[in-house]
């Protein structure tokens, strides 16, 4: 759960200051892409995460790869 906050928080941040401040805040394109990237790599860090803490889901993954 701390991941999937640490990824998404800033994207969520961005989000809710742009709606509040309106045309006041200008963000640049590149920086709201990235924010978004940033979100998605947690789908990236999910199976490392789960590899990591779980020995079922560890086992499963090396059966999976295996040839």
């Amino acid at each position: 759960m701390g991941v999937f906050i640490l990824c998404w928080l800033p994207f969520f941040l961005w989000y809710v200051i742009t709606t509040l401040c309106g045309d006041a805040c200008p963000c640049p394109d590149i920086v709201v892409a990235i924010l978004f990237w940033i979100g998605y790599f947690n789908s990236t860090l999910n199976p490392l995460i789960y590899a990591y803490f779980n020995r079922d889901f560890r086992e499963a993954f090396k059966n999976t790869l295996e040839c």
